[in-house]
């Protein structure tokens, strides 16, 4: 029987090309079975246009990427924004924060917003309510008892002002009663439509101007000037200090002379001595000087007596014309500018 051998096996070798093989066989190995020829591969080369595709689809593949995570960034802010600009609170919610329908009182709790809220129906504030910005408000405000450092307002409504500072206003128009414990300062005009009661006194500063009649208990002024008549119905009675007076030659020896009344009007009384002569009786000296010559006339009281004056700004001289014999004598006297 005739055996059979297996096939040879084959002998590696580096590629080296045709050299190689021929190598192999020249030292008597087997002779491998020639096949098709392999043909030799060659390095690929892309062309520009190539590349310049490439390079634009990497860059579209970028930009889609880009847009789509714009899309989402933006998404999450507008969600974030419409969760900060609109918040809504459960009942259990509210429950849990300690506020809830019931009576508004201490409940131990504290709630803060912070975005901006609206709340559409009545807000109950049962202690101090603090606001660091500005307050507006659109519609009416009531109040049963306010403290305001500063109030400004178009148009307000107040049953009852109480002010402990200054109050300034353009137009104020006050219906009831005005009420003012402390000084009062009107720089402008100031129109009282009705009855002006004063229980008090009334310092004017400058000049005072009545359209109609003044009725006046008791009248009292430091100048009194009028333009046109001035009508007394009672009595006109003067004061003020009273002058100074000496007497002269024509008292005589131990002469006296005392003077009783103001610069407007007074009497003089004389004590004539031994040996009086006519001439100069008393000289009087105005307390306050006056702004010209004034108008003086004397009147003898109980006797007869010639007598006349010379005047001037700061008083008058009374004379006699014949000796007055020894006794007492008086003197009326008026002065007017």
């Amino acid at each position: 029987m005739q055996e059979t051998t297996g096939p040879q096996p084959e002998v590696l070798s580096a590629q080296g090309g045709e050299s190689s093989l021929a190598s192999t066989y020249a030292s008597g190995g087997p002779q491998p079975a020639r096949g098709p020829k392999i043909p030799r591969r060659g390095s690929y080369r892309p062309s520009h246009k190539a590349t310049f595709i490439g390079l634009s689809a990497i860059a579209a593949i970028i930009a889609i990427n880009v847009i789509v995570i714009l899309l989402v960034m933006q998404g999450q802010t507008t969600a974030s924004q419409k969760a900060v600009s609109e918040v809504t609170l459960s009942n259990n919610t509210l429950n849990s924060l300690g506020v809830n329908k019931t009576a508004v009182g201490n409940e131990g709790a504290k709630l803060t917003v912070g975005p901006d809220s609206t709340f559409n129906g009545t807000v109950t504030i049962a202690k101090n309510t603090s606001i660091g910005g500005d307050l507006q408000l659109n519609g009416k405000i009531s109040s049963t008892q306010a403290s305001i450092a500063t109030l400004q307002a178009g148009n307000g409504t107040v049953n009852t002002l109480s002010a402990n500072g200054d109050i300034s206003a353009d137009s104020l128009l006050l219906r009831k009663d005005l009420t003012v414990p402390g000084t009062s300062q009107l720089n402008g005009p100031v129109t009282v439509g009705q009855l002006l009661t004063v229980n008090n006194n009334v310092n004017v500063a400058g000049s005072l101007a009545v359209g109609g009649s003044l009725s006046v208990h008791n009248f009292q002024a430091s100048s009194l000037a009028s333009d046109t008549i001035l009508t007394i119905g009672g009595h006109v009675i003067t004061r003020g200090s009273t002058p100074s007076v000496s007497g002269g030659n024509g008292l005589g020896q131990n002469g006296t002379v005392t003077v009783s009344g103001s610069d407007t009007s007074g009497g003089i009384s004389l004590g004539v001595g031994v040996g009086g002569g006519g001439g100069l009786l008393c000289n009087v000296t105005f307390t306050e000087q006056y702004d010209s010559t004034p108008h003086v006339i004397v009147t003898p009281v109980g006797r007869s007596m010639n007598l006349y004056i010379t005047r001037n700004a700061t008083g008058f001289q009374v004379y006699t014309d014949s000796a007055l014999s020894a006794g007492g004598y008086a003197i009326d006297y008026i002065v007017m500018q």
